[in-house]
């Protein structure tokens, strides 16, 4: 390896000290993810990060998100985020390249210099979504749970007008993410995301803003929809997860619906 592209001792010493941490925070795992994300946001200079776990069922699929963590988003940038996501018709321009490696590799770390041109970034179609994320540089790192779609996958953003990241920040990212493997890997949500797959991607929108904590009335606002029909498309998923309440739906995402028991 050139020399150049050894991590300096300083961050070696930064990278352990995180890793140490994590491991020896105590709590459920969401706990640990967040702890590791927060000390890894800060050791290359990003500005926001969102962790999901998900499953896609083809190269072309948008993703069927089960579990949706994030830190140093707004409100509003969650619900573009989330619509961003599940948008069949014009999809991010990275997503294809992503899918691409997704079936091809079992762990990855890109910046979207790495997936995509310069042109098609900032070609005025992705340029009007950079503008509603209010993100310029993002950097994924993806690691395959299964052989049926499913992965967990971790995006670090800049804002606009901030520099992109650095190819050694870019490192560091991967090796940290790729130390804790036990973090990525969850049977109960691999079983969650293969119920949320055939919900259509208004429902995975909403879906997803719902176990935020968002009201419908806030989920309409953000999504520039009427009342009535989030209500409808409320009602559809707890029909779809038969649950009848939105505690249920939290209760059905943090702990099943019971059948391990009998």
């Amino acid at each position: 390896m050139p020399r150049d592209m050894l991590i300096p001792e300083q961050d070696v010493r930064k990278i352990v000290r995180l890793l140490g941490k994590v491991a020896a925070t105590r709590g459920p795992a969401a706990e640990q993810r967040r702890t590791l994300m927060n000390g890894l946001a800060e050791m290359i200079d990003a500005d926001a990060w969102s962790w999901i776990v998900s499953r896609a069922a083809d190269h072309n699929d948008n993703p069927a998100i089960a579990s949706f963590m994030h830190a140093g988003l707004t409100e509003q940038q969650v619900a573009a985020y989330v619509r961003i996501m599940q948008d069949r018709k014009n999809t991010p321009v990275e997503y294809k390249s992503l899918n691409r490696l997704r079936l091809t590799k079992k762990r990855f770390t890109r910046t979207w210099d790495q997936l995509v041109t310069r042109k098609e970034w900032y070609s005025p179609r992705n340029k009007q979504v950079l503008d509603a994320l209010g993100f310029e540089h993002l950097l994924y790192s993806v690691k395959i749970l299964d052989d049926d779609g499913l992965f967990s996958g971790i995006c670090l953003k800049r804002r606009l007008g901030r520099p992109n990241f650095a190819p050694m920040q870019r490192r560091i990212a991967h090796i940290v993410t790729g130390e804790v493997d036990w973090l990525h890997e969850d049977d109960k949500l691999g079983e969650v995301t293969l119920q949320v797959r055939p919900l259509p991607p208004s429902h995975r929108v909403v879906l997803t803003l719902l176990i935020e904590g968002q009201s419908l009335r806030q989920i309409a606002d953000k999504l520039g929809r009427g009342y009535y029909t989030i209500k409808d498309h409320t009602k559809a998923i707890y029909q779809h997860f038969n649950v009848k309440s939105r505690p249920e739906l939290f209760r059905h995402f943090m702990a099943g619906d019971g059948q391990d028991v009998n």
